[in-house]
């Protein structure tokens, strides 16, 4: 099984990322987005993760979309998964959709419903038992309560997870960490705000994903 820290939301601030890498150990890191608008995390930073272990993320409203886009692993495989691609690392697999939900593409960081469900197609039509899907944006009705106790999830991102059927959902942007178990055993994780101290542990191997832990720290500030 493959330990995997699972962080989103830092905003420009990685103390707790390193904090969290420390204290759990994991192999793998994968992250949901957000860690910061461009030139508020130097390069070297990033450098220094992946060193330490394999990285794996998609953009959010607040990042560096050029610089993510250029960072590689040890293995050279990207860091920044693309829309509808499927990466293999540690014998899992993984792919993601970027972007928040928007009905016009005015923001690079824009994705629309047709954009959502092409990449969704995309990964279907591989055919390949998909362990992970990450996105920033939340699918409607499952772990996307906003802290003003209302629905932040789109959709179309419900859509596409329907599609996929992965054994972990994996989203951010709310700042609300919340996770569910669906009957087929599915884990739908919102991981929080790491910014403040919010992350997850999940085990993924042998065809299943298996929930440690959710750390919540954010709602305590």
């Amino acid at each position: 099984m493959l330990r995997i820290l699972l962080v989103s939301d830092m905003h420009g601030d990685l103390t707790h990322l390193f904090s969290a890498l420390d204290a759990e150990q994991p192999d793998l890191l994968i992250c949901a987005g957000d860690w910061g608008d461009p030139k508020t995390i130097p390069r070297e930073k990033y450098e220094q993760l992946l060193s330490m272990l394999p990285v794996f993320t998609v953009y959010g409203n607040h990042d560096d979309i050029d610089l993510l886009s250029q960072l590689r692993n040890a293995d050279g495989t990207p860091v920044l998964l693309r829309n509808g691609e499927v990466v293999k690392s540690g014998g899992i697999t993984l792919t993601g959709i970027n972007g928040i939900w928007a009905k016009s593409k005015r923001k690079p960081f824009y994705v629309l419903d047709e954009e959502v469900h092409m990449a969704a197609n995309m990964v279907a039509s591989y055919g390949v038992d998909l362990h992970v899907l990450v996105t920033h944006a939340c699918p409607i009705g499952i772990a996307d309560m906003t802290p003003k106790g209302t629905h932040g999830g789109q959709r179309c991102f419900l859509e596409a997870f329907k599609l996929i059927r992965p054994k972990l959902y994996a989203c951010g942007h709310l700042h609300l960490p919340q996770h569910r178990k669906l009957k087929d055993g599915t884990l739908v994780i919102n991981i929080g705000y790491t910014n403040l101290g919010d992350y997850a542990v999940v085990a993924v191997g042998n065809n299943e994903c298996v929930f440690e832990k959710i750390v919540v720290r954010s709602t305590l500030q």
